[in-house]
């Protein structure tokens, strides 16, 4: 290794435990909670690795996804989330400021299901919009791990049940500033038609017949 890259190297671990220390400072600042504080600093200065890695617009498309992934089948899987064939949650990241969920963040569900389950409260009559799907996901997904302002567009994840703990994870994307301003967003047919870039490849198959 020639002594410009090792004095690069240094800079680079100099600048991740410098933001490290920063992170926990301003997270224990602004939240209520040391575990949750060193969660979100450790959070960015992994991001920051990441983003030293490959910080193309995909590459941070595809880890934001992910995540919104996993903390959507946590919740399934820690019973939070209950869901029967035709079922469907979604979980959003958009370039426009919401006012009505104080972030980037938005999300939707299969309306007037009876069989669709936030913590154990039936989705019908019960549903009182993104702070509702919000509650029984939160503990598997903290939310400054995906509320993040995006570029452009918008990113999000569907997860759908086809039923005898059969599931499909949709990964989506589009153009408009708002999943909100998207046209029959609560038909899924649509959405694989429209919104999946690369078509059934973007999909993830999974199961979970319980504990």
């Amino acid at each position: 290794m020639t002594y410009k890259n090792e004095k690069a190297q240094g800079i680079v671990e100099y600048a991740l435990i410098l933001a490290f220390i920063v992170g926990v400072a301003v997270a224990l600042f602004n939240s209520n909670g040391l575990a949750n504080a060193i969660g979100e600093a450790f959070f960015h200065v992994s991001e920051t690795i990441n983003n030293a890695m490959d910080d193309s617009p995909e590459a941070k498309q595809k880890r934001l996804q992910n995540r919104m992934e996993n903390g959507l089948i946590n919740a399934i899987k820690a019973g939070s989330i209950e869901m029967k064939a035709g079922d469907w949650i979604e979980i959003d990241a958009q370039t426009d400021y919401n006012s009505k969920n104080n972030g980037y963040i938005n999300g939707g569900v299969r309306l007037g299901s009876d069989t669709l389950k936030f913590n154990g409260n039936s989705v019908k009559g019960h549903y009182g919009g993104f702070r509702t799907l919000w509650d029984a996901i939160s503990s598997e997904l903290p939310r400054y791990t995906v509320d993040l302002q995006q570029d452009s567009g918008w990113v999000g994840v569907r997860i759908e049940s086809k039923g005898n703990g059969n599931y499909v994870s949709h990964y989506y994307s589009g153009s408009e500033s708002s999943p909100g301003n998207v046209l029959n967003y609560a038909n899924t047919t649509n959405m694989n038609a429209n919104y999946r870039p690369d078509g059934d490849a973007s999909d993830h198959l999974w199961t979970w017949t319980g504990k």
